[in-house]
């Protein structure tokens, strides 16, 4: 029970956040990256702030925001906006002043994806936080922690790679959701939207590796409107095998969508 109550506030901060971000990946129960593709003009730091305020006035719980060019920056930020005041629940390392001061204050066994006995070998090379290790020669870093270490040292440089997919654990969920630019009042489209949502649900698991034990569907009216009635549903569907095929996917969906719309 307790687990179910967790996931359905999980999906109810996804709900909340969709339309601050062009997508989102799941990465753990109280962790989700957003895609801020596309939003890069706006003032960052007040567009997280106005999202966590959804978020509190939906779902009634604080949040952290932290926001950086790779995943491995914006761990560390958001890691640095729980602990400083100083950042108001919002930590941006674009800044470069700002940047150097988190990294040099942060331990490097608390880097995500350093593990322990590279944090080890770290220290007795004399690097302590995360700037000296931002600041490692890249062949040195292949040469303690093979291309793991090598592409999260470029990560805390900011540039993308997959060096988080490397050394992350097994993510347990993944989620593909949108807002739609105007309301959907009929079954069919809502049919089209669910099939191509669980589309790409299916690529993103073969992407990495993944298959699913179990698929939601879900969906509310737009809340911004509270003037008009509201409403949201949702049915999980277990897939028995677990599978990553697209078409497999869009059955498992629209037999949750025909749950959902059922009186």
């Amino acid at each position: 029970m307790e687990l179910r109550v967790v996931r359905d506030m999980q999906r109810c901060v996804i709900a909340a956040c969709e339309s601050f971000a062009r997508d989102f990946e799941i990465y753990s129960i109280d962790e989700t990256f957003l895609d801020l593709a596309g939003f890069e003009g706006r003032d960052l730091v007040a567009h997280a702030n106005a999202m966590r305020a959804q978020v509190q006035l939906l779902i009634t719980i604080p949040t952290c925001v932290g926001i950086a060019e790779t995943k491995t920056l914006a761990n560390l930020a958001n890691v640095a906006a729980k602990k400083n005041p100083q950042f108001g629940g919002v930590a941006e390392l674009r800044e470069q002043g700002v940047r150097h001061d988190v990294m040099h204050a942060f331990a490097v066994g608390d880097v995500w994806g350093v593990g322990g006995a590279t944090a080890r070998k770290l220290t007795d090379l004399g690097i302590h936080t995360a700037g000296a290790l931002r600041d490692m020669p890249m062949k040195q870093a292949r040469a303690v922690g093979t291309v793991v270490l090598e592409r999260l040292v470029a990560e805390l440089r900011g540039v993308p790679s997959n060096a988080v997919e490397a050394v992350e654990p097994r993510r347990k969920g993944m989620a593909v959701t949108r807002s739609f630019g105007t309301p959907i009042c009929d079954f069919e489209r809502m049919r089209g939207a669910l099939s191509q949502y669980a589309l790409r649900a299916g690529e993103k698991l073969r992407s990495h590796g993944l298959v699913a034990a179990r698929l939601t569907t879900f969906f509310h009216t737009n809340k911004h409107k509270p003037d008009r009635p509201q409403y949201g549903g949702s049915r999980m569907v277990t897939l028995h095998p677990m599978t990553n095929d697209s078409l497999e996917l869009i059955a498992a969906a629209r037999h949750g969508r025909m749950l959902a719309a059922s009186p």
